[in-house]
């Protein structure tokens, strides 16, 4: 109970702080909040996600990836759709590594993504999460893409999936 008393008393100050026009101190705040993790934050977090600065909607999805929960996971899939890369890229990265159900369907969706970064994140993810449903598309890659770094993340993928030791 003391514990979750100044848990929350501290969420509290934290959102209040949030709307400084300062974004240096809008990003710390952000990364203290998902850190924290008290879900009264939750609101404010998913506010900054749709934010107009990609700053703040990086350290947003940075945020919600610490505090997983579906409503989180519904963020963190929405911001796959960003016209940011990054952002994309670090929303893929908390999707692989969370625990939620849609993640092999929304990652595999992203495999064909025109953005290498977020193919090359996804394709990782796919492997640590050990995505069985992933590996025909993984193989199908292996022999379209032109990229020799992405086909060595394809393959390292597919071993971890099929229980092989990555590199």
């Amino acid at each position: 109970m003391y514990n979750s008393f100044w848990r929350r008393h501290l969420t509290r100050w934290l959102i209040a702080r949030l709307r400084t026009r300062s974004e240096e101190m809008r990003t710390y705040i952000l990364q203290a909040l998902g850190k924290v993790g008290d879900e009264s934050a939750l609101p404010a977090v998913l506010n900054a996600a749709r934010d107009t600065s990609s700053t703040i909607r990086r350290f947003a999805v940075s945020a919600l990836a610490d505090m997983g929960g579906e409503q989180a996971t519904d963020a963190l899939v929405a911001a796959l759709n960003d016209p940011e890369s990054d952002i994309r890229v670090a929303a893929v990265m908390a999707l692989g590594e969370s625990e939620d159900k849609r993640a092999d369907e929304v990652l595999m969706a992203l495999l064909d993504d025109e953005d290498i970064a977020v193919r090359v994140q996804a394709i990782i993810a796919l492997g640590h999460l050990g995505s069985g449903k992933a590996l025909p598309a993984l193989h199908q890659m292996t022999s379209v893409e032109s990229n020799e770094w992405v086909r060595r993340y394809i393959s390292q993928a597919i071993r971890e999936i099929e229980g092989g030791h990555s590199l």
